[in-house]
């Protein structure tokens, strides 16, 4: 591994979001139709600036392929589509952006139930080209979700694959671990190190260090089954740890989030699940969360923390500090499996200091459409995250947040080694002695995928205290005395 000698830049790219313009109305509001979004049949998306202007954008996965939504940088959206060279595939579920080329502009990764899915590399003038078979990753099963790490240590960025579905009734399905080789190619390591298992129903993979110890360990969400975990030893080996760790369920698992629920530093899951309403069907319940306890265990504090089993199916989830007071809160989208699949709602909890008290309502959140995937970004840059959630049988819906009353600090990462963008850094900040910390995912939630920077909301605080960067390979930075309101990056040679 090359060692990186650390130049530090923090560049304030935007200073608008300041605490006194927030909060302007104390809610949220769909501005989806009036931003020019309008999607047919849609399953998830996926948040990146893939043209580097300073404006987040987005993909989302439809029925009928994938459709690239441009932001012009004043709030609103072009179907660019077309002129990017985006379609493919039918049957689009899973989006993950991730810079896999290491030529600083983020591509692609689309999972497709139908048929081979799409790795769409950004040419750096707008355009795309699908590499997925001459890379290799043009997997033809069933596909749902899909995340990016470095799971090998090499310094360049992995892809897991989930595959949930059978394409046709006689087939196996298998997950895919590909590895980076470097050359623009992937190889298929999956069953050979142990993750990917025959006929296992895997909805969508987490990366994330549950234990602290430097590596990227791997998460699934599987249906008709418990969840499963995977301890990463760093040189490429895997042993399952689900038992070991308390990972009980929750059976039916569509979606994950991680982050850190209760501020010890350590990351927590949450596991959506689905109830049908019928008692007999036991296994079937509320989405479920286990919370960490810094020593390689979880337990499920589910009801501990309020959160309820509604009668819906769960799918897309978040652990987000949407208020930007400090905190994580969480943030659950349902529908599309049951009669009344449209008239499920999605759920908006705020965290108060061990708690979860549903605020969907008071704060317009409240909406329906068949939910599947859901993903959060500024894409108005203000300071504070907007909620894009995406309806198979309505439009997709963007949910811009007036409700934030916080100040706030964005980190996005830029490294030298192949792992452009820091997918898998632990990024720590501390304000009056209190610790916020965020891992940095391409591939999160249901099939979807956010920026790959870290949000902070501060609260009232003006000024951060620390800010400390673990990098993928170990090396840290740290920054002192930052100012509220801004987004830095943090670079490194």
């Amino acid at each position: 591994m090359n060692r990186h000698v650390p130049l530090v830049v923090a560049v304030a790219v935007l200073a608008t979001g300041c605490a006194s313009m927030q909060g302007d109305g104390g809610r949220f509001v769909d501005v989806a139709a009036k931003r020019g979004i309008h999607t047919e049949g849609a399953r998830s998306a996926g948040w990146a600036d893939y043209d580097s202007d300073g404006c987040v954008d987005f993909l989302v996965s439809e029925s009928t392929g994938v459709r690239l939504y441009r932001n012009d940088c004043t709030g609103n959206f072009m179907d660019v589509s077309k002129q990017a060279g985006v379609a493919a595939p039918a049957g689009a579920i899973g989006v993950a952006w991730a810079d896999y080329d290491a030529d600083d502009d983020l591509d692609v990764y689309v999972a497709s139930a139908d048929g081979a899915n799409a790795l769409y590399r950004n040419e750096g003038d707008g355009r795309f080209t699908d590499v997925a078979a001459a890379a290799g990753v043009a997997d033809p099963r069933s596909s749902t979700g899909a995340a990016w790490a470095d799971f090998d240590g090499d310094g360049d960025l992995d892809l897991y694959v989930a595959n949930r579905f059978y394409p046709k009734p006689e087939s196996v399905i298998t997950d895919r671990l590909y590895r980076n080789n470097g050359d623009g190619t992937f190889t298929d390591v999956g069953q050979a190190i142990g993750v990917a298992v025959p006929d296992r129903k895997t909805f969508m993979p987490a990366w994330f260090d549950y234990d602290g110890n430097g590596t990227q360990d791997l998460y699934l969400a599987v249906d008709f089954g418990d969840d499963r975990l995977y301890s990463n030893d760093g040189k490429g080996r895997f042993t399952e740890v689900t038992a070991e760790a308390g990972i009980m369920g929750p059976e039916h698992a569509m979606g994950l989030a991680v982050g850190d629920i209760n501020g010890d530093g350590c990351f927590d899951v949450v596991s959506t699940n689905n109830t049908r309403g019928e008692p007999e069907q036991v296994e079937h319940g509320p989405s479920t969360l286990y919370v960490n306890d810094c020593q390689g265990g979880f337990s499920d504090q589910t009801r501990d923390w309020g959160i309820i089993d509604r009668g819906t199916v769960d799918w897309g989830v978040q652990l987000v500090d949407w208020d930007n007071d400090g905190d994580q809160d969480l943030a659950i989208v349902s529908g599309g499996m049951l009669e009344n699949g449209e008239k499920e709602t999605n759920v908006l909890y705020e965290n108060r200091g061990g708690h979860l008290v549903d605020v969907t309502r008071q704060l317009d959140a409240e909406v329906t459409g068949a939910a599947f995937g859901s993903a959060w970004a500024d894409y108005d840059n203000d300071g504070d995250l907007d909620w894009l959630i995406v309806n198979s049988k309505k439009n997709t819906v963007l949910l811009e947040n007036q409700a934030a009353k916080g100040r706030y600090l964005n980190v996005r990462l830029k490294s030298g080694d192949s792992n452009r963008n820091g997918v898998g850094a632990r990024v720590e900040l501390v304000i009056d002695g209190k610790t916020q910390v965020r891992t940095l995912q391409a591939g999160k939630g249901y099939a979807a995928s956010e920026e790959l920077e870290a949000h902070f909301g501060l609260g009232d605080a003006e000024r951060v205290e620390q800010l400390r960067v673990r990098w993928p390979d170990g090396e840290v930075t740290t920054l002192k005395g930052l100012k509220a309101d801004q987004t830095i990056t943090v670079s490194r040679r």
